[in-house]
């Protein structure tokens, strides 16, 4: 299995526990499988879609990625269709719109990088803003272990 391969299958893992927790609070969550770039679920009852993204390096670099464009075209934070992103950083989840992601982005200036990450072919644009920046802007953080005892004993 390439690492590509098990960055995929720990995502999928990721986005059950999502799916899970989410059920776990009354919601409909609907998995949008295949590679519909939109978003990842949806929540049928809330009519919200969510983007799960995975960024472990974060937990040790104290940086989370925004990707805006690879391949020439507007992709990321810049192509999303989804009403919420969720980053995943290891150990915890950091809920967040993607027009509060923008608004941090005018407001902050981060830098802009251009590089290409492990398992492509092309590079890509991105934005690299500390965690604890974005956090300042979300909705939302929970812990790993909060997911998980949500959807274990059904409160938060």
């Amino acid at each position: 299995m390439t690492e590509f391969d098990t960055s995929l299958d720990i995502g999928k893992q990721r986005e059950n526990q999502l799916i899970a927790f989410f059920q776990s609070l009354g919601h409909k969550p609907i998995a949008i499988p295949g590679k519909f770039t939109g978003f990842d679920f949806f929540l049928a009852n809330t009519k919200e879609g969510y983007e799960v993204k995975q960024d472990w390096k974060a937990h040790y670099s104290g940086n989370l990625v925004v990707e805006i464009e690879m391949y020439g075209k507007p992709s990321g934070l810049m192509g999303t269709t989804a009403d919420w992103w969720i980053f995943d950083t290891k150990t915890e989840f950091i809920f967040i719109t993607p027009r509060r992601l923008k608004d941090l982005i005018v407001e902050k200036n981060p830098p802009l990088r251009i590089f290409t990450g492990k398992g492509d072919t092309q590079p890509k644009k991105a934005y690299l803003i500390p965690v604890e920046t974005i956090k300042k802007y979300a909705s939302r953080t929970l812990t790993r272990d909060q997911i998980l005892q949500t959807t274990t004993h059904k409160h938060i």
